[in-house]
């Protein structure tokens, strides 16, 4: 039975990708919502104080560090924010933006808003910017050559 316990973990551990890749470019989309004040000052996944004024996020599995530009689908405001945290724990929500970064998005209100997030940089630095037209412009690229290869 202890066993079946260790192996359940493991399991568990294995499934969480903390060391995945980042792609600049990729898109993530889905809900994102924004931590509450209670959260202000406590120490987050990567060991530094959650910090409300500071633009950063919490994602399950992508490397402390990654740069996102985030947009908010139904106003289309974005903001840039770095991983620093894991989470969030909501099923169907894959991002949790500190309360400087829901209100650059205007997220406020609702509390919940329909977010794509595209990866921009890692380790803190930005490599493209603004994503999304960047983004578009190789996928059209990459659509063009494809039905060429065809």
């Amino acid at each position: 039975m202890k066993a079946l316990g260790i192996y359940i973990i493991l399991s568990l551990f294995t499934a969480y990708q903390p060391n995945k890749p980042v792609i600049l470019g990729e898109k993530l989309e889905g809900k994102a919502s924004f931590y509450g004040p209670r959260f202000h000052g406590k120490t987050t996944a990567n060991g530094e104080k959650m910090d409300k004024y500071e633009l950063t996020c919490a994602h399950k599995s992508l490397p402390f560090g990654t740069m996102l530009e985030v947009k908010n689908m139904a106003n289309d405001s974005t903001v840039i924010v770095r991983v620093n945290d894991r989470g969030p724990y909501i099923k169907g929500r894959i991002i949790d933006l500190s309360l400087e970064a829901a209100k650059q998005v205007n997220m406020i209100d609702n509390g919940v808003a329909d977010v794509e997030a595209i990866v921009v940089g890692e380790n803190g630095k930005v490599y493209i910017s603004p994503a999304t037209p960047i983004v578009s412009f190789l996928n059209s690229r990459y659509d063009q050559l494809a039905s060429s290869l065809k």
